[in-house]
């Protein structure tokens, strides 16, 4: 229960407004190559972690909901503090919202 309640502290750590990315380049990544946007490396290791552990638990993290306020931006749970969408060739786009 530890990393689940790691993830929905981070999110709420983060607190409401602008977002580092929003508005600039989408950021994708292919979490099946281990394959990652370069600014995702710049991150601790245990934000590094936590995206990494929703890309591949979204049946879990779905059902999470997050408290921070981000709803506002189109949230519906915890899995979307990571994870903006995810596409059928196995890329996704990372939300930003837990980067530092």
């Amino acid at each position: 229960m530890t990393g689940l309640a790691a993830f929905a502290s981070a999110c709420a750590a983060q607190g409401q407004g602008a977002r580092w990315g929003d508005g600039l380049t989408a950021l994708y990544a292919r979490p099946d190559r281990d394959e990652w946007p370069e600014v995702f490396y710049q991150q601790d290791s245990e934000v590094q972690a936590m995206y990494r552990y929703a890309v591949a638990n979204r049946e879990v993290l779905q059902w999470m909901p997050c408290f921070c306020g981000c709803v506002d931006g189109g949230h519906t749970s915890n899995y979307d503090c990571y994870v903006r969408s995810a596409l059928p060739d196995g890329r996704v786009q990372l939300d930003t919202m837990s980067f530092g």
